[in-house]
């Protein structure tokens, strides 16, 4: 019908404006955090607000795709939204750093609603043909927001103070959920006739969240590190056993254990790794080895975000009349080519103009992976597991990304390094890109071996099925 054709667009206005608040807040919170610890004091607390938005955002992405296969799409990308304006709101009017940081969390908490549902509702909306379109889109939005994110904090800060950071988001974040509210009533309220499995949601959020804490270890101490491990030697086997005797699980294992979605979740999880680890790693080596500004610093990290936005924008539309298979294959091949680059010695030995061509291969690896394995995984899901196997999806790249930007940076932490001489680099540099072109090189038979899809025959299949 014309009058969904409309709708389908508008709520795509909707969702894009409520993903540019989502990147947007990951990036730009760091520049307010001098002032506002000045303000509220807690400087012992100052890395929280920032470490606390990344953990619960990671942790309640599959979630809330979960809830929404369980209970609709509305009602839960709604909710989302609705604690995400309500905590900017809150974290705008904090009084102590405490009482910040435990907005932060629940901003979080919204925030991954925003980034779970977005591409999920995508996928219940368009077509193959269009998500392909759409990708690009929503690409080329998240990379902006990011890249805006730093000066624009800098700017606000400076004119308006630190807390405007947070005030900022509730305009848009009201602007998005009236679209939401008004378009959002074409989908299904009710995907699956079922329950939630709460054993299951529990004993997945405590193991998602131990392995995160035992991420940042060393900041908590041994005691809490060695409670956790054995909370995951616990938690692990009775998840298992409890989703294996459930009629519909939290966490279908059968559905993760498929050859052609484990080959993608573990490809997304292991450039998340490596992905994130380097633009982790390097933007310090540039400051502290070449003595580059901040601002200059941040300039040369640019290459791999248009990398990423272009190629996205380019494989979003190859994918509908080429398939998921040569595209992904060049990616992870650029991908594995731009860690050869890296770990050369000549990288570190002259201009840090060098570090251009790896970084454009980076982004540009992550831009022609990351939407293509997005839109296949989408384009095989049946409608009622589409909230789950997105954010999972998500979920692993994120968390991925999580462990890579500490393991990465550890040769580093752990080395006699000494400011403005490459030379001390040159040691921890090699374990650091040498570990991210071994994941990466795993990640090459992985796609090279697995069979692809045709989507257009998947696509055509799937929309001669009624929806439940």
């Amino acid at each position: 019908m014309a009058g969904d054709t409309i709708n389908k667009w508008r709520v795509l206005l909707g969702l894009i404006t409520g993903l540019f608040m989502a990147s947007l807040e990951g990036t730009i919170v760091p520049i307010a955090m001098p002032k506002a610890v000045l303000e509220l004091g807690g400087q012992a607390l100052y890395n929280w607000p920032i470490t606390i938005f990344i953990f619960s955002s990671t942790i309640s992405i599959p979630v809330w795709g979960r809830l929404s296969d369980l209970y609709g799409r509305p009602i839960i990308y709604n909710t989302g939204l609705l604690l995400f304006a309500t905590c900017s709101l809150l974290c705008g009017a904090s009084w102590s750093m405490e009482s910040l940081i435990f907005f932060r969390l629940l901003q979080g908490m919204g925030s991954g609603a925003l980034f779970a549902l977005t591409f999920t509702i995508i996928g219940d909306l368009f077509t193959l043909e269009e998500r392909g379109r759409v990708t690009g889109y929503t690409s080329t939005v998240w990379a902006v927001g990011s890249i805006l994110g730093p000066p624009m904090g800098g700017v606000i800060v400076d004119t308006l103070g630190w807390r405007w950071v947070y005030l900022i988001n509730i305009p848009p974040a009201l602007m998005a959920l009236f679209m939401s509210l008004r378009n959002l009533k074409i989908l299904s309220t009710n995907r699956m006739q079922r329950k939630l499995d709460a054993k299951g949601f529990i004993l997945f959020t405590i193991i998602a969240s131990s392995l995160l804490i035992l991420i940042d270890a060393p900041l908590f101490g041994w005691q809490i590190t060695v409670f956790m491990i054995v909370l995951l030697i616990c938690a692990i086997p009775l998840l298992i056993r409890v989703e294996r005797r459930v009629a519909t699980p939290f966490i279908p294992f059968g559905l993760l254990s498929e050859r052609l979605n484990f080959t993608i979740f573990t490809i997304n999880l292991l450039i998340g790794f490596a992905f994130f680890g380097t633009v982790t790693v390097i933007p310090p080596i540039l400051q502290w080895f070449y003595g580059l500004a901040p601002t200059e610093a941040g300039l040369m990290m640019a290459p791999a975000t248009l990398g990423w936005v272009l190629a996205a924008n380019i494989s979003s539309r190859l994918i509908v009349r080429y398939g998921p298979a040569p595209l992904i294959k060049t990616g992870i091949s650029l991908f594995a080519a731009a860690f050869s680059l890296l770990v050369s010695a000549g990288i570190f030995a002259s201009s840090y103009w060098l570090l251009i061509p790896p970084l454009i291969l980076l982004g540009s690896s992550m831009g022609l992976t990351v939407p293509t394995t997005l839109i296949t995984i989408q384009t095989l899901a049946s409608y009622s597991e589409m909230g789950f196997l997105t954010s999972i999806l998500t979920f692993f790249r994120s968390f991925g990304g999580s462990v890579g930007t500490q393991a990465m940076w550890a040769p580093f932490a752990h080395s006699e390094l000494e400011l403005g001489s490459l030379e001390t680099i040159y040691a921890p540099s090699l374990t650091s890109f040498g570990t991210a072109l071994a994941l990466s090189l795993i990640c090459v038979p992985l796609s090279f071996r697995v069979s692809w899809p045709d989507l257009r025959v998947v696509e055509r299949e799937r929309r001669q099925i009624p929806r439940k």
